[in-house]
This record gives structure tokens, sequence and C-alpha cells, in this order.
């Protein structure tokens, strides 16, 4: 594994990414609008606009699908949710000074509007809430975030229910090494740098006779990191235990991280993660962002 790293490392061009555009899907909830501030927060460091996004799914049935009053209503509806986005956009360009915001009504079903207009917008980042959920198993696998988790050709912050907006400065990459958590990186680091945050890139063994070369293999990992992305506040640490959700729970907790970012390409691991058996676990994961790599294919 280490040459492995060595060839996608040596072989990985150096660029500092600049986050432009922000996507926050919002259904007017407290959850949803926790999640705009939050996105707020980071598009002001970084200098970045949002776009506020509503999907209007009209109610449609035996009775008005053919009836020629639908239309109207659609425009009226559509119309009231741009107003009340408008607000929403005036309340964070007024608290958060120098943020842009643009707002925008869909019709159709949600997850499928909220990828294309990520796609439409060019979002390097989606910003939503988890609409109640209550564990990350349901943040997940049971809710509309897990979809554009899923399926989002860009990351995607969740934030989690209850969730106090804060800035972030201490942030917790679980990694494998793998080429995408090299890109994933230069995203983070775009976030952390405004704030001067601490990235640290961990990763979990179950073999305790492996820590040591688990340690050179994360300490040129995150070396070459640094030179990828041009920030120096991201260090390592290697955690032993019995699974990886315990090392998790132990280094979040300890580590007082204010953000958790994974890689969604290993399903396996998310059902290992996230099975309903530990959900009481990972209850204390449900007070921090979640920041979801989408993975390639290297």
């Amino acid at each position: 594994m280490s040459y492995y790293v060595s060839i996608i490392l040596d072989n990985f061009p150096r660029k500092i990414v600049v986050m432009k555009n922000i996507l926050v899907p919002t259904d007017f909830s407290e959850n949803a609008s926790n999640a705009a501030e939050y996105a707020a927060v980071i598009a002001q460091a970084c200098k970045a606009t949002i776009l506020l996004l509503n999907v209007y799914t009209p109610t449609v049935s035996r009775y008005n699908v053919i009836s020629a009053l639908l239309a109207d209503e659609v425009a009226r509806a559509k119309n009231e949710l741009k107003e009340k986005l408008q607000i929403i956009a005036k309340t964070l360009q007024d608290q958060y000074p120098g943020v842009k915001c643009n707002v925008s009504v869909e019709l159709g079903e949600s997850v499928e509007e909220i990828l294309q207009a990520a796609k439409n917008y060019e979002a390097d980042l989606i910003i939503m809430g988890t609409q109640g959920a209550s564990s990350i198993e349901k943040i997940l696998l049971g809710s509309n975030a897990a979809a554009i988790v899923e399926k989002a050709i860009c990351p995607v912050m969740v934030i989690p229910t209850n969730t106090t907006c804060r800035t972030p400065t201490k942030i917790v990459y679980a990694t494998d090494y793998a080429y995408s958590d090299i890109e994933g990186a230069r995203l983070l680091a775009a976030i952390a740098k405004p704030f001067d945050a601490t990235i640290t890139f961990l990763h979990i063994t179950t073999k305790e006779e492996d820590i040591d070369d688990e340690i050179n293999l994360i300490e040129k990992f995150t070396s070459e990191i640094k030179l990828a992305t041009n920030y120096e506040h991201i260090n390592s640490k290697i955690i032993s235990d019995n699974t990886v959700i315990m090392g998790l729970d132990d280094v979040v907790q300890n580590a007082d991280a204010d953000m958790l970012a994974v890689s969604t390409r290993r399903r396996n691991l998310f059902e290992k993660l996230y099975n309903p058996s530990i959900t009481k676990k990972l209850a204390n994961y449900t007070r921090i962002p979640l920041l979801a790599f989408k993975a390639n294919h290297h």
C-alpha cells in the first residue's frame, strides 16, 4: 500500500481549490435554517456565493391534474416561495456582511431537483439539514440527505438536527489513503484556511501490530497533502481499536472535533458505521456536521 500511495501522490497535480458556489436546499424548517446559517459562515469566509433552493412539488390528484387552474396555483405558490427565500437571503446578508445570496424555486421531486440544481449551478458544495433525522444512521441511510450524499457529483455537508452553528476549528478526516481523499483534502483546505482550522487525517486500524507501518504511511500521506493543498495546519493520527466505529468515537470526543469528513465510496464501511444496532453509540455524532466526499474510481 505504501508504494501505491507514493505513486498516486507523485502524480497528483498541485493546485489550490477556490470555493465559489454553495447550494443550500431549504424546506423552511428550523433545521434547514440552521444549515443556511452554517453555509453563510463558510461563504463569508471563503467569499463564496450561496444559492438558496426550494423544491415545490404540486399536489396533483384526479380532480386537478387536467385543471386549467393548476398552472395558476403553481405560479402563485412559486411566487410566495420565492418571497420567503428572499427574506432568508436578506437575513443572511444582513447578519453576514459580504455574503451573496441568490434564490431559486424549482418544480419536481426534491432529490432530482437538488441534484440538477447542483449541476446547473456548478456547486462546489451542498449544505443541507437532515429533515429531522435523529441519528447518523437515518442521516445517511434513511433520508433525502442520504440520496443526495450518494448521488451528488460534489461534496455534501449534512447538518444534523440541533447542531449549534459554530466556526470550524478542528476537522477530522477518516482516511484509508485513497486518491479521492487527496481531492477531498483540497476542499477541506479551502474551508479550513480562512478559519486557521486544523485538519487531522485519521486512520483506524484493527491490528495493533500494524501501527508502526501505519504511522510511517500516514506521515508520508499528510506531508504530501500539505504540498498538494498549500496548507500547513494538517496533522495525522493513527488509532488502534477493536472496530472502526469505536476508534472514531474516541477521536471525535477527545479531539472535540466540530466536523467529521468521510468518503462515500465504501458502502460496506457505511453499513458498519451506521448499522441500526449501534445507533445509540453514534448519538454523539449528531452534534457535528458530516462532510461526505464523492469518491472517484481511482
